[in-house]
């Protein structure tokens, strides 16, 4: 696992949601220690995630295959269902005139959580699959994203509604 100042990254970014002001964790987030962690007795599972998401995505992506990058933008609502299964709606727009916007697209798919809270996503809609890299911050009410594939540069941050 990659370090910073002697840290894990998981454990940076768990101290990040602890430095919110939180008080007390939801049943499916804590438990046993994780070993070498900065937060001893908490830890994640896909039950952490369970609920309604709201995400706000940026970033670019090619107008077409092989084309030119252009902006992406977009909101999700993502309902995780806490076993490693999740569907969502989404509006995302492409700075592209060969590229239709398509309101509240459906699509679905699965995650799943280590328990350092780092894990990964994959989410189809519109005929096209992401796999995406996650990290759940705060106790399971955050969930950061990076589109791994396809070739595209979109991150993401949703919180639970």
């Amino acid at each position: 696992m990659r370090q910073i100042a002697g840290w894990s990254v998981a454990s940076v970014l768990l101290g990040i949601g602890l430095a919110g002001g939180l008080a007390g964790a939801s049943a499916g987030s804590a438990g046993a220690a994780v070993p070498g962690s900065a937060h001893e007795g908490l830890f994640c599972t896909n039950e952490t995630l369970r609920g309604d998401y709201g995400f706000t995505l940026t970033g670019t992506r090619p107008a077409m295959p092989g084309g030119p990058q252009v902006s992406v933008v977009g909101v999700a609502l993502t309902t995780f269902n806490g076993d490693g299964t999740l569907t969502q709606f989404d509006n995302i727009h492409v700075d592209s005139t060969t590229v239709p916007f398509v309101p509240d697209r459906p699509g679905t798919g699965t995650y799943s959580l280590n328990r350092d809270c780092s894990g990964s996503m994959t989410l189809t809609a519109g005929g096209v699959t992401l796999d995406l890299s996650i990290v759940v911050v705060d106790f399971g009410r955050e969930v950061r994203t990076a589109v791994l594939t396809p070739h595209v540069l979109v991150t993401s941050n949703g919180r639970k509604i």
